[in-house]
């Protein structure tokens, strides 16, 4: 890995989840702030970006492309096939691709490139710029041990990042992608009642977060199952096979649409380069 001051980082792509990533490698020090650009059509996105992070932009995605020792691809899943047919030329045989868009399977963007390239996939999480994400991963046919080495190390500053078969990806982004939005109602409606019933903000936040991740960390550390473990406490008032129903309903629509999707991109990544019907 270069130093902190030769280290380059490049996002094509200046959404939320790319702003997820910036916040996190500026915070934890792994990188210079003027040593991250990012491409995008949208000037205003751009010029926000600019002025928060102090980073370098640009609307030329073949620029950006050219910059960084990591190239992070963070534009939608439709976008990615144009994106490499248009600007792959530009990338060096020692940059690492890492793609963080959904339902897009490594072989589509091997095969675009049409040459031997370092290609990750990995599956963003919100809290990752926090250094709390859980980031699962998996590489293409063609990197070498030190980019192997390179890209563990860029990805444990955003939290777990965890090794998978792609074969289990989808079930990985339903689960960590899409996870948050599973917790965030049942925090939100929790913290509202809490303060509706005279608790301060600040309080409330530390009474619900806190008893959520230490649930979380007791599952974790004890190894036993929730089922085992809610028997610690007498007093249970939910009704637990509507939450069942409900949590199972969402991961299994989340995981259907997923997979709607990949087969969507599959199809369309056998199409010759030149089909751009996406």
């Amino acid at each position: 890995m270069k130093s902190i001051e030769e280290r380059k980082v490049s996002f094509i792509g200046g959404g939320s989840i790319a702003e997820v990533f910036i916040i996190r490698l500026i915070d934890s020090g792994f990188i210079l702030f003027d040593n991250i650009i990012v491409s995008d059509i949208n000037n205003e996105r751009l010029d926000y970006l600019k002025e928060k992070y102090g980073i370098r932009v640009t609307k030329d995605n073949s620029k950006a492309l050219a910059f960084g020792d990591f190239v992070f691809l963070a534009v939608p899943p439709s976008q990615i096939k144009v994106i490499i047919s248009e600007n792959g030329q530009d990338l060096r045989q020692e940059q690492i691709l890492i793609s963080l868009a959904a339902a897009i399977p490594i072989s589509l963007i091997e095969n675009t490139l049409n040459k031997r390239f370092a290609v990750v996939r990995v599956i963003p999480n919100t809290p990752s710029q926090i250094g709390k994400g859980v980031n699962p991963y998996c590489f293409g046919k063609y990197l070498s041990e030190e980019q192997i080495q390179d890209t563990v190390e860029i990805l444990d500053i955003f939290g777990h990042a965890v090794k998978i078969d792609e074969s289990l990806m989808n079930i990985a982004t339903s689960l960590t992608a899409v996870g948050p939005t599973y917790w965030f109602p049942a925090i939100q409606a929790i913290l509202g009642f809490a303060i509706k019933q005279g608790l301060k903000k600040e309080i409330a936040y530390q009474l619900v977060n806190d008893t959520l991740s230490g649930t979380a960390e007791l599952v974790k550390i004890t190894k036993k199952e929730p089922d085992e473990l809610k028997l610690q406490i007498g007093t249970r008032t939910i009704n637990e096979e509507e939450v069942k129903r409900l949590f199972n309903e969402a991961v299994e629509t989340a995981l259907s649409k997923i997979i709607a999707s990949e087969k969507k991109f599959s199809v369309q990544g056998t199409r010759s380069p030149s089909f751009e019907g996406m």
